[in-house]
């Protein structure tokens, strides 16, 4: 099946003419340029100093020329662009074409058009456009923001040789004449953080023909991977990062899992760990008296970099850490409807009250790590004594797996042998223990739900050597570490007969804390994009369609009722003791060019968390077609209101001009924090002077 991203390198048609006349003029400021948001630097084209940029081209056609910005001239003179072919980013073999110019009067700090006076025409490939001079001394800006290449350079530094420029994931501010156009279709132009335009990637789904529900003859085992503190593009993988993922990232077998599944671009979270956490063990709202988690630790987490207590106009009420034991966890839900089930890695949201709602007491036949700790304190074993520890990782659960790598351990895995006799990594740790729980469910005939919830990429971010080494990144290797469990999950579902009939979703619990999470604005923590909009990827070969991407709209309360759909609804909790705050996506995984509309998704927040968040309600819904968010902020008694459609790095507040449509929404949030059940308590910011609920927020 061909795949719509794929960027193969290929060839050129023909030789091209060399040495003919570039025109060099000044364009309007306001062309649309890849956007150089993210740390903005500048490079410098001189004599023996050659920058580039590398691109890909997705459709045959000509290259007239090119838009650059300058970010200053000391010398304006020549200037030259060549053309290469490349592998690996870099230029190989002789040059492709050439032409020269003269730079005209008002290049500094201007938009440059380049245009070709003989435009070579390029294949389907990966290329390099090679700036050079003799006599001038240009300053280019370099930025983030272009998914099919980066800024490259030749000079002293790199001894003549290429090398990557400003970072591995730096690009010029460029756009291309003519080619682009061929491939434009394939892109959204919104808004990003910086202001200026971003282009999204947008998938064209392949024919297929949709799996009826009553088709599905037997219960699906059902794999969740939550990984901890991921970003919504910090994966290698186009189709669910609408292209905007920065090279940084190989995840070859989440490139795998997309290619043969379903990507969703707009799945959310609640802004950390344990909330999100919450709401799928719960399927509920953090206003539902058995989840009561809006937060990790305490709502009253004034300061360090946020606002003061004194200057706080509230305080904030006071919350539970744990999913209450007498709520009806997934676990349980499934385990009723004929399931095993278990948990293995961070838990977060049980213990802290009593062993009650520990996950042994919570619904889960296994449970190997879950306990109250929201992170790891190491990534390497140790050795206590005459044995090898995780120190202080849980209750000791992992100590089992914690012995250092084994030359057959290596071998079996496909693992560098220069790790032998070293420290176990948790992440390895935390697959053995999946190799193992999926060995003993496939001896029963039960079918099987495993919550798969990865340590990583939770500081401290500690990766493995051979990781870190190959990524050139700390996180980017941790993130590879994550890949490898992937990875493992396959083969271990194939070796046991269990792919066919196994669904597995790979989300993360909230946006990326460690790095930018660009174009998306924020992050953990926050409310904006960046903190809520997380990666999704559903895979179930033969079931879901292969290398589909959908924009539905997916939080994390919607996993309790799909699972309970896949498993047949033969049993759900009581509306009136557990009601589920989510809805099935399943017709959405079984046909993911369905154009059903959700319900609005809703975020309560009635605390403080240092710099990132203060109290909060907010609302994300369709209206018209176009996807608005709107938010209210207690503090500064406001609101604001964005178009994600056009606008994902939320920099333009439409407040003002659409104020129909933030009364629309605003009603609906009223509605929802008034709804009527004997569950439903949700919690308010208190005012200082009182003590009193500020209650929901006033009509807009």
């Amino acid at each position: 099946m061909k795949k719509t991203f794929a960027a193969v390198t290929a060839t050129l048609l023909i030789a091209l003419p060399v040495s003919a006349a570039l025109k060099l003029t000044v364009a309007d400021r306001s062309e649309k340029l890849s956007p150089p948001h993210g740390k903005v630097g500048s490079t410098i084209v001189a004599a023996g100093n050659s920058k580039g940029q590398t691109f890909t081209v997705k459709k045959t056609g000509k290259l007239e020329g090119l838009f650059v910005l300058t970010a200053g001239v000391v010398n304006a003179a020549d200037l030259t662009v060549s053309i290469y072919r490349t592998e690996n980013d870099y230029p190989v073999g002789d040059m492709l074409h050439s032409e020269s110019g003269r730079l005209p009067k008002g290049a500094a700090e201007a938009t440059l058009k380049l245009e070709f006076e003989s435009p070579p025409q390029l294949k389907t490939g990966n290329y390099a456009l090679v700036l050079s001079a003799e006599e001038s001394d240009l300053h280019f800006i370099l930025g983030r923001g272009y998914a099919g290449g980066r800024a490259i350079r030749n000079n002293k530094s790199s001894k003549g040789r290429w090398a990557s420029a400003g970072g591995k994931d730096r690009d010029f501010a460029f756009s291309l004449l003519g080619i682009e156009a061929a491939s434009k279709s394939a892109f959204q132009e919104a808004s990003g953080v910086a202001g200026v335009s971003v282009k999204l990637l947008r998938h064209t789904n392949p024919p297929f023909i949709p799996v009826a529900f009553n088709k599905i003859r037997r219960q699906p085992n059902i794999v969740t991977v939550m990984v901890d503190d991921l970003g919504w593009n910090q994966i290698g993988v186009e189709q669910s990062t609408m292209g905007t993922n920065p090279k940084l990232y190989r995840t070859p077998n989440l490139v795998k899992l997309a290619a043969g599944g379903l990507s969703f671009t707009n799945a959310y979270a609640q802004p950390n760990c344990a909330p999100t956490r919450a709401a799928m063990l719960s399927g509920q709202y953090p206003a539902r008296i058995h989840n009561d988690v809006y937060c990790v630790g305490s709502l009253n987490r004034y300061g360090r970099g946020g606002i003061s207590k004194e200057k706080a106009k509230f305080t904030a009420p006071e919350q539970t850490e744990d999913v209450a034991a007498e709520a009806i966890t997934v676990a349980e839900a499934m385990r009723k409807n004929g399931y095993a089930t278990a948990h293995i890695g961070k838990y977060h949201v049980g213990g802290h009250g009593g062993g009650e709602t520990l996950p042994e007491n919570a619904g889960f036949d296994i449970n190997i790590g879950g306990f109250t700790q929201g992170h790891q304190p190491v990534c390497f074993a140790s050795k206590d004594g005459d044995n090898w520890v995780f120190r202080k990782l849980g209750r000791g659960h992992f100590d089992r797996f914690a012995e250092p790598y084994t030359e057959s351990y290596l071998k079996q895995h496909n693992f560098p042998l220069s790790l032998l006799g070293t420290p176990k990594h948790v992440s390895d740790a935390l697959s053995d223990a999946m190799e193992e729980t999926i060995g003993k469910f496939a001896d029963d005939e039960k079918p099987f739900y495993l919550q798969l919830h990865p340590y990583a990429v939770h500081g401290p971010v500690r990766s493995r050597p051979d990781l870190k080494e190959s990524t050139g990144d700390e996180l980017a290797g941790f993130v590879a570490s994550i890949d490898l469990t992937i990875g493992r999950l396959l083969k271990v579902l194939n070796d046991t007969g269990c792919a066919e009939n196994t669904l597995i979703l790979f989300t993360s619990d909230n946006g990326g804390t460690h790095k930018d999470n660009l174009p998306l604005r924020g992050k953990k923590g926050m409310f904006t994009e960046g903190g809520i909009r997380v990666p999704l990827i559903a895979y179930w070969p033969g079931v879901i369609p292969a290398n589909t991407v959908t924009d539905h709209m997916v939080h994390t309360v919607d996993y309790y009722p799909t699972y309970l759909q896949f498993a047949g609804d033969r049993w759900i909790p009581p509306e009136a003791e557990h009601p589920l705050d989510g809805e099935s996506f399943v017709d959405v995984l079984l046909n993911p060019n369905t154009d059903r509309m959700r319900d609005p998704i809703f975020y309560l927040f009635p605390g403080y968390m240092d710099s990132r968040a203060q109290p909060t309600v907010a609302t994300i819904d369709e209206i018209e077609g176009q996807r608005y968010k709107l938010l209210y902020f207690y503090e500064a008694d406001d609101w604001e209101l964005y178009n994600l459609n056009h606008d994902i790095g939320e920099k333009t507040n439409l407040i003002k001009t659409h104020t129909s449509i933030a009364a629309s929404l605003s009603q609906k949030i009223h509605a929802w924090l008034s709804q009527k059940h004997s569950t439903w308590r949700p919690k308010y910011p208190l005012k200082k002077d009182d003590g009193k609920s500020a209650g929901p927020p006033p009509s807009f």
